[in-house]
């Protein structure tokens, strides 16, 4: 077992550590209109204020947050309309410190939080081989300012970062056979339900039911805490909101076809239908296929060491980007501990016969391209296509799936 990263790894550092310095300068570049409020964060910021102000109930109001919006950050000349907030009430507790301060103070002191976070969610990821860290902790969180989808999280002023944290230490919990106390942490991500449930029910059908004991009463005290903040009736106010918006394009929303999963390539080559259409069908047969797929192959090696948890916890991250109703290129960010890990994986097994050349070679290519940051400029900025940034993902979930059938068969015959 190699301690030591080879060649070709260390080449792939180097590079993320030159993006790291290209975002860095990007982002003092366009410092301006981001202090200025014309990042996601505003639609943050608003909820901040309104909860401060004991106005939860105005959450999803939209003329409440446009006068907002106008008073914070009236120079926006892009939107006609407000930056909606489309987060259950609960998360606007997250943002009710940063309404004490101003706008770009907030944006300052969000950004500089999530680095940490960035770092801490490093710390929490299980480290069981010495091959999974070979740089110090903040050298790697650099490394991770240099994937794209992590620094467009810090652009937006988003909150994919704090869901990589949750998920990261779900991960951990789950390594130490703590399965409730890891459904309660998962919980916490229900921010972004669209992501969170799927993980959960691939755990839970994969035979790790006991994360739902932790997920179940954690997800009704998140609940309560809603109805407290905003009343009950945000019961049916706020999944009334989001299908209004998803039936109204524009006002800050965004289009399906910039959306890196399933339902992006759908509606760019069959054509976007109304709800239920031929979409959302395909979207949910596919889904389904996939989860079902996942837990398939997951579930002989769930139980049987870090390697079998921690290939199928890579797959079903990426089943639940793919497969998600909604998602930004930033909500690839959670893909971090995939990318570390994995390679640290393929750099221990390069002389072994797990994986085989070709699932390597899936593998390396996803990753490859994941982290190749001119690639998403040319899919987002030049080509208006972020969907195809499936193709990576598909296969290293291809590449993935077929190291676990693999392991599967050599456990199998080690046991017999």
């Amino acid at each position: 077992m190699s301690s030591e990263l080879r060649a070709p790894y260390r080449l792939v550092a180097a590079f993320l550590l030159g993006m790291a310095i290209v975002h860095g300068v990007e982002f003092w570049q366009q410092r301006g209109p981001v202090l200025a409020g014309y990042g996601d964060f505003s639609s943050f910021y608003t909820s901040g204020l309104l909860l401060r102000q004991r106005e939860g109930r105005l959450f999803y109001d939209s003329r409440e947050q446009w006068k907002l919006q106008q008073q914070f950050a009236p120079n926006v000349a892009i939107r006609q309309g407000p930056m909606p907030f489309i987060r259950p009430p609960f998360e606007a507790i997250v943002f009710l410190p940063l309404a004490f301060f101003s706008y770009p103070a907030a944006f300052g002191i969000w950004t500089f939080a999530k680095i940490i976070l960035l770092w801490i969610s490093l710390r929490v990821i299980p480290r069981p081989f010495p091959f999974t860290r070979i740089y110090p902790y903040w050298l790697e969180a650099t490394l991770c300012l240099g994937f794209f989808p992590v620094f467009l999280d810090l652009f937006q002023g988003q909150d994919s970062i704090l869901l990589l944290l949750i998920v990261g230490l779900t991960l951990n919990q789950l390594h130490l056979g703590k399965d409730v106390a890891a459904g309660a942490i998962l919980a916490l991500g229900l921010f972004k339900f669209h992501l969170v449930l799927p993980i959960a029910i691939v755990l839970w059908l994969a035979g790790r039911p006991r994360i739902l004991v932790g997920l179940i009463p954690g997800a009704a005290a998140l609940v309560g805490i809603s109805c407290a903040l905003s009343g009950a009736s945000v019961l049916l106010t706020y999944p009334a909101y989001l299908f209004r918006l998803n039936q109204t394009p524009g006002v800050g929303f965004v289009t399906v076809q910039s959306m890196p999963n399933f339902r992006g390539v759908l509606s760019a080559f069959v054509g976007r239908s109304p709800n239920p259409g031929t979409i959302q069908w395909l979207l949910f047969v596919a889904a389904v296929v996939a989860i079902v797929l996942t837990v398939v192959v997951w579930r002989p090696l769930i139980n049987r060491g870090f390697q079998g948890l921690a290939l199928g916890y890579f797959l079903t991250l990426l089943i639940a980007i793919l497969t998600s109703y909604y998602n930004r290129v930033y909500d690839m960010s959670l893909l971090v501990i995939t990318l570390f890990l994995l390679a640290g994986f393929l750099n221990q097994q390069v002389d072994q016969q797990l994986p085989t050349r070709g699932q390597r070679a899936m593998i390396s290519t996803g990753l490859l391209l994941l982290i190749f940051t001119p690639l998403y400029w040319v899919l987002i900025l030049q080509c208006d296509c972020p969907y195809l940034l499936v193709v990576p993902m598909f296969i290293l979930a291809m590449g993935i799936a077929g190291v676990m059938k693999r392991r599967e068969r050599v456990v199998s015959s080690e046991l017999s």
